[in-house]
């Protein structure tokens, strides 16, 4: 992976097969450990390109990518549904975010948010419906479709309970939250109108009060909802105009905090103190001849201070800004390594010391993740395919069925045995415990090592994951006597060992 240092970022690539990367969401843990949302869509090849080669255990385009990083190793995984084979040579199954053939086309918007159990909440808006998933329950399931239909500038924020607030355009302005198992959707501005597709984005936090807040584009100009006690009342932000590639804060005191376009490319910080009361800036510019860019989006963040940060791209000639206000001087600087850098996205630690930015450097159509230096340098990690006829040793078959319950332990990127066994013509449970903080991990069981064997019970498939720390329980229906395989499928190379069945 390309790694490049210069001022004072470092820059990795944290995806860079097929066209990976497209409308990130970045969000930061207590620890500062990054984590991505982004789409996963199949390249075009060039006369004299090689296709990209299916390697076990990888996501396969179209998909939405959720990446995360621990210990300075990345691990990605796919939120939508992947291929059955164990290769995923079905390829992703993603709905709305591509064309038929897998490459880029519909308009999407993904979002990213941690709760304060350190739990993913992931939205994306496509042409076929918002969509929603969460890690809350342990692991990964199917994404709720949360209302069917074209949809735009998904948004996604988080209440003190837990409660997920989804804004977004569907003719008009909606917010959406789920109430009692079930989506209740709220009319906000009916008729609310960005001005097109291109940076139409929608911004949502929570208030102090718990309530949210959203910000949205309508006729030229940036408008702003608060809820209180379910009813929504809207004010404008300024007298100038705006509304695209909105995104927003919410700083300690409850207050929100906004960066946006203009259609004249002029970049705005807007904070507010209470309804009615704006404060707005210009801090940038983006070239903007023909009007609004497909490649605008801004990201924005608060720390404990009340500082500002800002990113944004800046077309023509494609660049990420990066803008901060500490200690009051307002300053800018382009990001190293960031020609072609499209739609970012920015989080910041309470403290100020963790900036991440990440963007689509559309040019070699990779997922770029900016973070201070100080931090030293991160590798992007792939699983690496097996030899042909597997792994290079495998486990003897040393344990014996002691009951219908199997318990497996991951930790340290390892499983803590390499043979698990459960009794012939008896369905069984395994109780997986994932001890990786941040770090997705399955339990997989096979007729044999993949690419060869197929599917027998555990995990659904690559896309089924915990996320650690967390306990999850697969029931598995009755096997015959034999000796088969299992595997984590998102580290396959590293986590495998012998299933025993007698």
């Amino acid at each position: 992976m390309p790694v490049e240092q210069g001022g004072q970022f470092t820059v990795q690539a944290v995806d860079s097969l097929n066209d990976a990367g497209r409308v990130p969401a970045v969000a930061l843990d207590k620890d500062g450990n990054p984590a991505i949302t982004y789409l996963l869509l199949l390249h075009i090849l060039q006369k004299g390109e090689l296709p990209v080669p299916i390697v076990p255990g990888q996501p396969q385009p179209p998909a939405v990518l959720l990446a995360t990083r621990m210990n300075d190793v990345w691990t990605r995984f796919s939120l939508t549904k992947q291929g059955a084979t164990p290769l995923g040579t079905a390829g992703g199954q993603a709905e709305g975010i591509s064309f038929q053939d897998g490459t880029a086309g519909p308009v999407v918007h993904t979002s990213l948010v941690l709760d304060g159990q350190g739990k993913h909440h992931a939205a994306w808006s496509a042409a076929t419906g918002l969509y929603y998933d969460t890690d809350t329950g342990g692991a990964f399931g199917d994404p709720q479709q949360v209302v069917g239909g074209q949809t735009y500038g998904a948004a996604i924020a988080v209440d003190s309970t837990g409660t997920p607030w989804i804004s977004f355009y569907q003719n008009g302005l909606r917010v959406a939250h789920l109430a009692g198992g079930s989506w209740t959707v709220d009319d906000v501005a009916p008729g609310a109108d960005p001005g097109g597709t291109a940076a139409a984005d929608t911004a949502i936090g929570i208030g102090s009060d718990g309530s949210p807040m959203v910000a949205y584009g309508d006729a030229g100009a940036t408008h702003f909802a608060r809820s209180s006690g379910g009813t929504w009342s809207t004010e404008a932000v300024g007298a100038g105009a705006g509304g695209l590639g909105l995104s927003m804060a919410v700083d300690q005191k409850g207050d929100p905090h906004l960066a946006y376009y203009e259609a004249s490319g002029a970049v705005h910080l807007a904070s507010s103190s209470g309804p009615g009361s704006w404060s707005v800036s210009q801090i940038g510019r983006a070239n903007a001849t023909g009007g609004a860019s497909p490649n605008w989006s801004t990201g924005i963040g608060v720390d404990g201070n009340g500082l500002d940060y800002v990113a944004w791209a800046n077309t023509r000639p494609d660049q990420t800004q990066f803008w901060a206000s500490p200690g009051g001087s307002f300053r800018s600087e382009v990001l190293p390594d960031s020609l072609g850098g499209a739609n970012p996205t920015l989080a910041v630690t309470p403290d100020g010391k963790t900036v991440a930015i990440a963007w689509y450097d559309s040019v070699n159509q990779n997922l770029e993740l900016a973070l201070p230096s100080a931090r030293g340098l991160a590798l992007a990690f792939s699983p690496s395919p097996f030899p042909t006829a597997g792994p290079a040793t495998t486990p003897a078959a040393t344990c014996q069925p002691n009951g219908t319950t199997v318990s497996v332990m991951a930790k340290n990127i390892s499983f803590d045995t390499k043979c698990l066994a459960a009794p012939a013509s008896q369905a069984f449970t395994i109780d997986f415990d994932n001890q990786d903080a941040g770090v997705p991990h399955n339990v997989d069981v096979y007729t044999a090592a993949p690419p060869g064997g197929s599917h027998l019970g555990g995990a659904k498939d690559a896309s089924d994951v915990l996320i650690g720390p967390g306990k999850t329980t697969y029931d598995v229906q009755p096997l015959k006597a034999g000796t088969y395989y299992f595997q984590c499928d998102i580290h396959p190379t590293q986590m495998f060992g012998t299933f025993v069945v007698k």
